[in-house]
């Protein structure tokens, strides 16, 4: 015979706060890619956005499109994204009526929203394509996006997306007590020093290395990120001129 569960044991299951796993929450996309094809490879990058309390499933169907949404997950100021959005309706350069469904809709902390386009340079001159973005943007319905915008690799410089892939990973090692005492180390500061200058005080090791990394993608220290960030990259407070 089962035995009963307490009433105390099962509210505390049952807690939200708990350390039981949860998986990821599914992508929200409204279109899904077959995982391979002639031209798709479908992947997915985990991101807790500023707008949702858990970690959710940003897909992807090509190596750019993983770049574009590793570098906007890292812009401080993105509050959203969404990925394969609703379609919308347009009339192209001939007046006939076409959809286009953008890769990525950005929505930001000042509520602006834009519409991304990743596509290959050479495909997108081939397909006149900035053209075609023009008169989408022209016939964009209301409510939808401030803005468009293309996006292909001369927009994506390859350390940038390093570190941009990096910072994903050590958003996913949460720490708020290593975050907290590098803050409060940054308060602190009135000049240039290496990473490793910073937070040898704190003595948290790689833990210290996570914090400030994800405090330079906080807006709360200034670097070169087109750089490989490393222990020896220069930082310096937010505001402080380097």
């Amino acid at each position: 015979m089962a035995r009963a569960v307490p009433a105390a044991t099962a509210k505390d299951m049952s807690n939200d706060d708990d350390d039981f796993y949860r998986p990821p929450a599914k992508t929200t996309a409204g279109l899904m890619f077959p995982a391979r094809s002639k031209q798709t490879v479908r992947g997915f990058t985990l991101a807790k956005l500023p707008a949702e309390n858990d970690w959710r499933q940003i897909i992807s169907a090509s190596q750019g499109e993983r770049e574009t949404c590793l570098l906007a997950l890292a812009d401080p100021q993105l509050w959203n994204l969404h990925d394969q959005p609703t379609p919308v309706s347009y009339i192209d350069l001939d007046g006939r009526q076409r959809t286009h469904r953008f890769d990525f809709l950005a929505e930001y902390r000042n509520g602006q929203k834009i519409g991304l386009a990743v596509k290959p340079a050479d495909r997108a001159e081939k397909l006149n394509f900035r053209e075609t973005l023009h008169a989408i943007r022209r016939d964009l319905p209301k409510g939808f996006a401030d803005g468009v915008c293309l996006v292909t690799e001369r927009n994506r410089h390859p350390k940038e997306v390093l570190n941009a892939q990096l910072l994903n990973f050590f958003r996913r090692c949460e720490d708020p007590e290593a975050d907290a005492l590098v803050a409060e180390r940054i308060a602190d500061l009135s000049g240039e020093m290496s990473i490793a200058e910073m937070i040898k005080p704190l003595d948290l090791d790689a833990r210290g290395f996570r914090a400030a990394f994800r405090a330079i993608y906080a807006d709360l220290l200034r670097a070169e990120k087109c750089e490989l960030i490393s222990l020896n990259t220069i930082v310096a407070p937010k505001g402080v001129d380097q």
